[in-house]
């Protein structure tokens, strides 16, 4: 149930990306809402660390969502909303809103396919089934909004960066390891992006 609920939360994240695609947001407020956010959560981080009530209402309110170990560290939605802004800020539309909609959909198909069929153990406890779920989720996603090339790429450095990941690290790594290698290859073989 619990990862269930975490899942579900972390799609939650695919909304900024599709409100800034489908241009409902520009990308100065996409950055501007993000950015303010992540200045929220990290002074509540700062408050939850010091202040013992803060703790328990935190823990009161995020307790379903949240692993046992982020009651001891920075909780996973920090560096998902660092990414968000980052891939916003640095890469091409349409290559930021990918690569964010591969960490919002790759990791859950990786968590939820390798939770319960997954049998190969690879790095970092991640298990082979997880870690092609992601890869083929992500590459359908690309496709859909990309060149396959790119989509081939930007799916594999996606679901590398989930597997060496550890803990909460893919938030982070996902988004920004697939939007590196897809901007790379756009220019380097000359790929036209959609506007």
């Amino acid at each position: 149930m619990k990862l269930f609920l975490r899942k579900s939360w972390h799609l939650l994240g695919a909304a900024f990306p599709a409100l800034y695609y489908f241009g409902l947001l520009s990308k100065s407020l996409t950055l501007a809402v993000v950015g303010a956010i992540i200045a929220v959560a990290v002074a509540i981080e700062v408050l939850r660390f010091t202040n013992s009530r803060v703790a328990r209402a935190f823990g009161a309110v995020f307790g379903l969502i949240m692993r046992d170990a982020e009651y001891r560290r920075v909780n996973a939605t920090i560096p998902f909303l660092v990414s968000t802004f980052l891939a916003v800020l640095i890469f091409p539309k349409a290559i930021a809103c990918v690569s964010l909609f591969y960490l919002a959909f790759g990791d859950v198909a990786a968590a939820l396919v390798g939770g319960a069929v997954g049998r190969i153990r690879l790095a970092a406890g991640k298990t082979l089934e997880g870690t092609l779920a992601c890869f083929g989720v992500c590459l359908a996603i690309g496709i859909f909004f990309l060149d396959w090339r790119l989509a081939l790429a930007g799916a594999a450095a996606a679901a590398a960066a989930e597997l060496l990941s550890r803990g909460w690290a893919d938030n982070f790594s996902m988004p920004v390891a697939a939007g590196a290698v897809m901007w790379s290859m756009s220019y380097l073989a000359r790929i036209n992006l959609p506007a």
